[in-house]
């Protein structure tokens, strides 16, 4: 029989990845630096005899990762591998600054700070002036009007012109919050990853991107967290690292791998010989129960 070499070409870019989460949240990562998928297989060897050769390969266990670097940082990511759900709305955050010290002896932070919560070293809050006191005047934040905070010190305690550090609860406004908390737990879900295959480009008619190679892991689990470094100037990436889990089918399938053919100008098919009823659809997608409840609730 003669080998035609038809589900072939060129491994040469990054993936884009959806990962369904179990509770049907499907997460999309398209802007990835760098992926890989690693496959292990472990045995335990039988020997005996004279020569002590061996006698049997005993399979023992086998592992699947996959593994990804972002090159855009999202609070989604963080999101999606504790296995919560992001809050939207406002929130305090602590942080300082420095300001100068105008005249009337008034510091303006242009925020809406948490009352009770400035703090300058060295002095204290109080309700009226007093020595070795600042008095703190806080005008809240509106659909119409920025919040807003001044800080008045007594006469003595500070000069105009100088520069004084104040740290304070700001009002973080329309802000998303990732509440990981000591209960949370690493995700788990069904994750899909899908590369370009390049073609050899020897023949006119081949388009540059010749097939799509589509990886399905019905269960996996994140092993290792998102985190992100950087340094000044520099852009940091963050990684995260899943794998799979026997997702206890009737196929006994771990993962499945898809190579699409494209066209000869590069775009997908849409036309097919094969009736609906014979189509491999997936049935095993994590988050399907979780989704119909949503759906019909």
């Amino acid at each position: 029989m003669l080998y035609i070499e038809k589900y072939n070409g060129y491994l040469a870019d990054v993936p884009n990845i959806e990962f369904v989460r179990c509770d049907g949240t499907v997460f999309a990562y398209d802007e990835l630096n760098s992926a890989s998928m690693t496959a292990g297989h472990n045995m335990i060897t039988i020997t005996g005899g004279q020569g002590n050769f061996p006698l049997a390969y005993i399979d023992t266990d086998s592992t699947l990762e996959f593994q990804f670097e972002s090159s855009q940082f999202t609070s989604e990511i963080f999101e999606m591998a504790n296995g919560v759900t992001m809050e939207e709305g406002d929130f305090g955050m602590l942080e300082s600054n420095r300001f100068d010290v105008e005249t009337g002896l008034k510091i303006n932070i242009p925020y809406e700070v948490k009352e009770g919560s400035v703090i300058i070293r060295g002095l204290d809050e109080a309700q009226s002036d007093a020595s070795g006191k600042f008095v703190v005047s806080i005008t809240a934040s509106t659909a119409a009007t920025s919040g807003k905070t001044v800080v008045t010190f007594h006469e003595g305690d500070v000069t105009v012109g100088q520069v004084v550090r104040v740290a304070y609860q700001r009002r973080v406004v329309g802000a998303g919050k990732v509440p990981v908390k000591t209960t949370s737990t690493t995700a788990k879900g069904s994750l899909f990853a899908h590369w370009p295959i390049y073609s050899d480009g020897t023949s006119c008619a081949d388009a540059a991107v010749k097939a799509i190679l589509h990886l399905y892991i019905p269960r996996v689990r994140v092993t290792a967290l998102p985190g992100f470094s950087n340094s000044y100037k520099s852009a940091a990436t963050t990684s995260l690292t899943f794998a799979a889990m026997d997702p206890k089918l009737g196929s006994k399938s771990m993962y499945d791998l898809v190579y699409e053919p494209m066209d000869a100008d590069g775009n997908i098919v849409t036309k097919s010989s094969v009736a609906t009823g014979s189509v491999g659809w997936i049935t095993s997608l994590a988050g399907a129960g979780a989704a119909a409840a949503s759906a019909s609730a």
